[in-house]
């Protein structure tokens, strides 16, 4: 009930709430006990006087405070009217019964209380409600001096049994904040666990990183020595078949050159894959180096599309090379950039029979910063949208869309993808079964000279047919 009134510039701020819901249920539990006085008084009292309702309006008015807070009234402002009225209706009702020696004198002792529930922790208002106590215990003080109250009818006994009210009241009202002040205490010293607990999972968890980026620092520093020792055989075998081919063919043994050549194919299988994870190793590490250099992109696609000309006819499948006039010169490392390139248009070519593949180069000048896209789109079977996710994935299983649709591991794309981030750009897919596959590839106008090593990711799209 009291969070309805709090408003939302406080709710946000958990020791301002904590004040605030203070601030509240003083002021609706405070009016309930501080009338059991006027009513105490009106039963006492033979002949009551209009300063027992005049108490009574005061005492009531602790009630329109929340509505207050809740409009927006600010605050600080509340607290300082609050106790004002506080002072007034307890120093009001001393003055008529008793003076100094009022029985409902025990009241005083709230005020400080209150002013310290009420603003917690914040010192700035704390010397506004203790000059608005002394202003007002000195203002009780120079009219029970000067000016002498006019006299009640209330008898002694009566008086007695005003005190026992009021002291109940008081302890009852002292009580009640006093033990929502433990609770709210309590409840603190539970955040504090909790945060402790939080610190020592936080500690763990950057322990457990740092040693995962060790482990992962020493798998690819792994990988980078065992591809460099398995290279080295693997050359050996390359050029030893290429020359017991060269011997085949002079003496024409063709189940020899046919055994020669799946040999060499399995080589230079092997030998690209140990590239791959070479190129792998490197990215994790961070230690893969660019030679940024500037390159004509038509050129470069041209370079592309002649390397992969042979698996383009056997598939019966035209090619097109498209480039936006304006776009000429880009600044990149042209090696890379061909890798990447080739191994889309590689699998663009062996899943699309007797199709399209169009190459389109085009700039972004609004990019920041200015950027250039080659977009790879074919006419094949398209991509389920179940194998996206999988798409760009490292060592994608045969069910994956990397192997389901392209074979192997999927190894390839997945570094070429890293390869595309690592040089600041990005690699978006667009696929439909059916209605074919567009990876598009955006790369910066001028590379950094010191590409960042970027995490991986892949922004792919499923378009219905």
């Amino acid at each position: 009930m009291a969070d309805y009134f709090i408003p939302e510039t406080m709710a946000g701020d958990r020791e301002a709430s904590n004040q605030a819901r203070m601030f509240l249920i003083s002021h609706t539990i405070g009016p309930v006990l501080g009338n059991s006085v006027p009513i105490a008084l009106f039963t006492f009292d033979p002949t009551p006087r209009i300063d027992v309702l005049i108490l009574a309006v005061s005492i009531s008015l602790f009630w329109v405070f929340p509505f207050l807070l809740r409009r927006g009234v600010a605050y600080d402002r509340l607290v300082v009217l609050s106790v004002v009225n506080l002072n007034f209706a307890i120093l009001w009702s001393c003055y008529h019964y008793g003076g100094v020696a009022s029985p409902t004198l025990t009241w005083v002792l709230i005020i400080p209380i209150l002013s310290l529930f009420y603003v917690g922790g914040e010192r700035r208002l704390q010397p506004w409600l203790l000059g608005v106590t002394a202003v007002s215990i000195a203002i009780f003080f120079g009219m029970y001096s000067w000016l002498d109250p006019s006299p009640n009818d209330v008898p002694d006994a009566a008086m007695l049994g005003l005190g026992a009210v009021s002291t109940v009241a008081t302890l009852a009202y002292v009580a009640t904040m006093a033990i929502y002040y433990a609770r709210i205490f309590d409840a603190g010293v539970d955040l504090e666990i909790e945060v402790k607990r939080r610190r020592a999972m936080a500690d763990e968890l950057r322990r457990a990183v740092a040693l995962a980026h060790r482990t992962g620092s020493a798998k690819s520093e792994f990988l980078a020595r065992m591809s460099h020792e398995i290279r080295t055989p693997l050359n050996a075998i390359i050029g030893y078949g290429q020359l017991l081919k060269e011997e085949a063919e002079e003496t024409d043994d063709r189940p020899m050159q046919a055994d020669l050549a799946r040999i060499l194919d399995a080589a230079y299988y092997l030998m690209r894959l140990i590239n791959m994870i070479l190129d792998l190793a490197k990215i994790e590490a961070g230690r893969m180096s660019f030679d940024v250099q500037p390159h004509r992109i038509g050129t470069l696609l041209e370079k592309a599309v002649a390397a992969r000309r042979t698996l383009i006819d056997d598939r019966k499948n035209r090619v097109r090379v498209e480039v936006e006039d304006g776009l000429d010169m880009v600044e990149t490392d042209g090696h890379r950039f061909l890798q990447i390139v080739d191994a889309i248009l590689e699998n663009a070519a062996l899943h699309t029979d007797g199709g399209m593949i169009t190459l389109t180069a085009s700039k972004d000048a609004a990019a920041k910063p200015p950027s250039f896209r080659v977009a790879i789109a074919d006419t094949g079977n398209g991509i389920p949208p179940d194998q996206m996710a999988t798409l760009f994935k490292t060592f994608a299983t045969a069910q994956s869309a990397a192997g389901g649709r392209y074979g192997g591991t999927g190894l390839n794309l997945a570094v070429c993808h890293q390869l595309c981030r690592v040089m600041d750009g990005s690699v978006d897919v667009r696929s439909a079964p059916g209605a074919g596959t567009t990876i598009t590839i955006t790369m910066p106008l001028v590379a950094r000279r010191r590409p960042a090593n970027v995490p991986d990711g892949v922004s792919a799209e499923f378009v219905p047919a």
